[in-house]
C-alpha cells in the first residue's frame, strides 16, 4: 500500500506544480539582475511549500492561514508578471497562459480554504467566490496608478543604465510597491492586509526620494512620476486608515 503526503492528494498542489514549471521556464528568460525575478521565483515556490504546510495543518487555524499565504502568494506572482511585461520579459500570450493557471489555482485555494473555515468557526471576510474576482487588485485604481509608474519608466528600463547604483535601487522599489498592493489584497486578515500596504507606503517613499537624486540626469519626466506616486500614496493612505477603523 502506498502512503501519500497530505498535499499530494489535492488536485490544487498537481495544478501549483505545473505552474512552477511553466514559470521555471519564464525565469530561464529573464535576466537575474531584474527585481522582478528573484520575486517571482521566491513567490512561485510560496505557493508550493505554503499549499504542502496547510495540507498537513489542515483546518485547523494555522492551515486556514497557509492556504491564504499561499494565495496571497498567487496574487504576487500574478502582479510579477505585470511588472515584467513592463520589464519587456514576457510578452502577452505567455503572461496569458500563466495568469490563467494562477487563476485556477487561486479558484481551487478559496474553495479549499471556505471549506476549513467552516470546521474552525472563523469569521469569514468578504473576497468573492467567481473567478471574476480572483485578481481583484487588477480593478483597483491604486493598483493600476502604481502600474503607470512602471509605464512612465519606460525609457528608464531601455536606457541601458539599469544597472548603475539609482536605478537598480528604483526597479526594486516600484516592484516592492505593486506586488505589495496585489499580495496585501488578497489577505483575509485586516492586520496582514494592512502590513503589506504598509510596506507598499515605504517603498513609495523611498522611491519619490530617489526619484530626486535621478531629476539631474533628466533620464525621465520625474515630475510626471512623482504625480502617480503622490495618488497612488493617498489611496494607499485611505485605505490604511478604512482598515485602522
Amino acid at each position: 500500500m502506498e502512503h501519500y503526503f497530505p498535499h499530494e492528494q489535492l488536485d490544487v498542489y498537481g495544478v501549483a506544480l505545473r505552474f512552477a514549471t511553466l514559470a521555471d521556464g519564464l525565469l530561464a528568460t529573464w535576466a537575474s539582475s531584474w527585481a522582478v525575478h528573484g520575486q517571482f521565483d521566491r513567490a512561485v515556490e510560496s505557493v508550493v511549500t505554503n499549499l504542502a504546510k496547510a495540507a498537513r495543518l489542515r483546518a485547523t487555524d494555522a492551515g486556514v492561514y497557509s492556504i491564504e499565504c499561499s494565495l496571497g502568494s498567487v496574487l504576487e506572482c500574478a502582479a510579477c508578471l505585470d511588472v515584467a511585461s513592463f520589464r519587456g520579459l514576457v510578452d502577452a500570450p505567455k503572461m496569458q497562459s500563466a495568469k490563467e493557471m494562477l487563476r485556477q489555482i487561486a479558484r481551487m485555494e478559496v474553495g479549499l480554504r471556505s471549506s476549513w473555515e467552516k470546521c474552525v468557526m472563523e469569521r469569514p471576510e468578504a473576497y468573492g467566490t467567481d473567478s471574476e474576482r480572483y485578481f481583484l487588485h487588477e480593478s483597483l485604481e491604486v493598483y493600476q496608478r502604481s502600474l503607470q509608474v512602471h509605464e512612465a519608466m519606460d525609457t528608464l528600463w531601455q536606457s541601458g543604465q539599469t544597472r548603475t547604483r539609482h536605478v537598480k535601487r528604483i526597479d526594486e522599489l516600484t516592484t516592492s510597491l505593486t506586488l505589495n498592493i496585489a499580495e496585501g489584497n488578497g489577505r483575509f486578515s485586516k492586520v496582514d492586509h494592512r502590513k503589506f500596504l504598509g510596506t507598499a507606503e515605504d517603498a513609495g517613499t523611498k522611491l519619490a526620494a530617489y526619484m530626486d537624486l535621478l531629476a539631474p540626469a533628466s533620464l525621465v519626466d520625474t515630475e510626471k512620476i512623482k504625480s502617480y506616486l503622490r495618488e497612488v500614496m493617498a489611496m494607499l493612505s485611505g485605505l490604511r486608515g478604512y482598515l485602522d477603523e
